[in-house]
């Protein structure tokens, strides 16, 4: 027998819209009357990203449903049992007939985050059963097929351009024309649709109604792909709400992309904290090969690392084999990761070998646990083993989720400096991590919790920038802020776009975070590069160069050290090369870049660390 669906709604991604569904249960065996029936989600985060507004099943009295809780669990319990609908049968419902249920339901805003829904049963008890034990009998899962609830984009309201920032080892540019619902999600025109490409003053034309990678031969100097598509070509439910109109078109300007390497290095975007069904309760919602295929060839990333909640044996041989799938030299980079989560801080770890001392429950026999006994584990790691990094992120935040009034997790605990937590999130899912206290552009969601970026580099933590989700719905690189579709990136300077070159970068700190943009950043000081370390003379000047390619005018630029902005300026332009008179060095510090464009997006580049000494060095050691 089985769960099915007799009216599907065919819903689309939406904030607000409601989808009614028509269900059937067929069940597997005559049940009495006084028969506890549940309805259950296949796991937690297609539970928590569809909202259920009704349920009503026929011949019972409904105990527990979105909007009846009569008898149901409280909100922690429900994150392992993922109960839609408790009810109890009023009738004799015989083996095979059909119960019928009405849904009411607003869907994922992540296409192909379906809901999975299954039967469970418990059947009440003898009157001569011993009054100790439970009202009912044990719960059991029916055997029969569940049924699924599928959820699409929605129709096309953006049109993405994004290409490498840097021409591949073939002399091309891959770039990734994607049209898009508000967001992000992939999505298809109604009808095809004629949409012309300029590059290096040449266009050309072509027919779309879903997604084109182009190959785009390597520019002479800076460049950015023009995009133009015809209004009258849209159907009336279609928009290009990131097109500017220029007379019958809406046009779309891609990112910056340079001609060549600068100083060797080539610039890199890629997403390293975002979770997949692979592993850790199935808190990701998507296999983890479909999250690496949208990564690659919707948002065009140069590199990516899962970083799935403690994934231990199979869980983690699943994710090993789709990383190694999916790994490209010169291409598409996938390195290994894993968070662990703690009640006092969360922080992600990072290598390049499958078979790692930092495994979770590997060779080592490192397991999860409290932030300070895993802190003790990573240090009694053979030194053989300390090519790994541990990355800590939404720092400054506690959990919204609380039993009694206690969070699930607090702020992270910045203990003594470890040489491996060399970098930090600062940006993400749950806002800046930055600091204590922000104007809105910034996207400052938590305040005053004492543990930002700026507290660790206060107390002596060398840390780099990374830019990540936290994405748990398998679409790395996407969140969504005030309704729309974000995208949160890390940049890096790379010798390579492969796996043991991006560790290396990342080890040294040359990164950068970037939020709504694919500017490329680069900071200097007296030509040390960022996440480096300038060891100088006491009196010797100090002189930052800056070089910005944005996506738009830069409203801000700021030089910050010890949480105090030394330096400001602002540029009408989205080129942006300068050399700033920091003063005289006196004592050591650091000194970090952030940039806001004026169309909200903005990039944090990694601090330069200043110490005395008798010759500079930019940090770049091997782990």
């Amino acid at each position: 027998m089985a769960l099915r669906i007799t009216k599907d709604a065919h819903a689309h991604c939406s904030m607000h819209r409601q989808f009614a569904y028509e269900l059937v249960w067929l069940p597997e065996k005559n049940y009495i009357p006084g028969t506890e029936v549940e309805l259950r989600a296949g796991n937690f985060r297609q539970h928590y990203e569809w909202k259920m507004h009704r349920i009503d099943m026929e011949r019972s009295e409904v105990l527990f449903s979105p909007h009846i809780s009569k008898a149901g669990p409280d909100v922690f319990q429900n994150r392992k049992q993922r109960i839609v609908l408790r009810a109890r049968l009023l009738q004799m419902v015989p083996k095979g007939e059909p119960v019928a249920i009405q849904l009411l339901a607003t869907p994922s805003l992540f296409a192909g985050m379906d809901l999975d829904l299954f039967v469970w049963i418990r059947e009440p008890n003898s009157a001569w059963a011993d009054k100790s034990a439970e009202a009912g009998g044990p719960l059991l899962k029916e055997a029969g097929e569940g049924c699924r609830l599928t959820v699409q984009a929605g129709p096309v309201e953006r049109f993405s351009v994004y290409s490498h920032p840097v021409p591949g080892v073939d002399g091309k540019v891959r770039t990734c024309m994607v049209p898009e619902d508000r967001y992000g999600n992939p999505s298809s025109f109604a009808q095809a649709v004629t949409v012309s490409w300029t590059w290096m003053s040449e266009t050309a034309f072509a027919l779309m109604t879903s997604s084109r990678i182009l190959l785009l031969d390597a520019p002479k100097k800076l460049e950015k792909v023009t995009v133009n598509i015809r209004m009258d070509d849209l159907s009336l439910d279609e928009n290009i709400a990131n097109g500017v109109v220029d007379g019958d078109n809406l046009v779309v300007i891609g990112n910056p992309v340079l001609a060549q390497a600068k100083q060797g290095l080539l610039p890199a975007f890629g997403d390293i904290h975002w979770h997949t069904e692979e592993a850790g309760g199935a808190d990701g919602g998507r296999p983890m090969t479909e999250a690496l295929t949208s990564a690659r060839d919707a948002l065009n990333m140069n590199f990516a690392a899962p970083s799935d909640h403690s994934p231990e044996l199979s869980e983690w041989e699943r994710t090993v084999r789709a990383i190694d799938a999916f790994n490209a030299d010169d291409s598409f980079a996938v390195f290994y990761g894993w968070e662990n989560s703690t009640n006092r801080g969360h922080e992600n770890y990072y290598f390049t070998m499958a078979d790692h001392a930092a495994v979770c429950g590997g060779s080592a026999g490192f397991k999860p646990g409290d932030l300070e006994t895993s802190t003790n584990q990573l240090d009694a790691l053979d030194d053989g083993f300390k090519s790994f990094l541990a990355v800590p992120h939404h720092t400054n935040s506690v959990a919204t989720l609380k039993k009694d009034g206690v969070p699930a997790w607090y702020q992270y605990n910045w203990m003594e400096p470890r040489d491996y937590r060399r970098l930090v999130e600062i940006v993400q899912n749950r806002g800046n991590q930055e600091k204590n206290d922000y104007t809105d552009a910034w996207r400052g969601l938590v305040h005053n919790q004492s543990a930002s970026v700026q507290d660790a580099l206060r107390t002596g933590h060398r840390l780099g920038f990374t830019g990540g989700t936290d994405n748990h719905v398998g679409w790395p690189g996407r969140v969504i802020y005030q309704e729309r579709k974000s995208v949160i990136l890390t940049g890096v300077w790379t010798e390579r776009v492969e796996r043991d070159s991006l560790f290396q970068t990342l080890w040294n700190r040359h990164t950068w975070a970037v939020c709504d943009t694919r500017a490329i950043v680069w900071f200097e000081l007296n030509g040390v590069l960022m996440g480096g370390v300038l060891r100088i003379a006491a009196g010797e000047e100090l002189t930052a160069a800056i070089e910005i390619e944005a996506e738009t005018p830069l409203q801000s630029i700021e030089i910050i050290s010890e949480g105090q902005t030394v330096w400001a300026s602002s540029s009408s332009s989205p080129h942006v090369e300068l050399q700033v008179p920091l003063g005289t060095f006196r004592r050591s510090t650091h000194f970090y870049l952030r940039a806001l464009q004026r169309d909200g997006g903005f990039m944090y580049a990694s601090p330069i660390f200043v110490e005395e000494g008798s010759f500079a060095h930019d940090g770049s050691v091997s782990p």
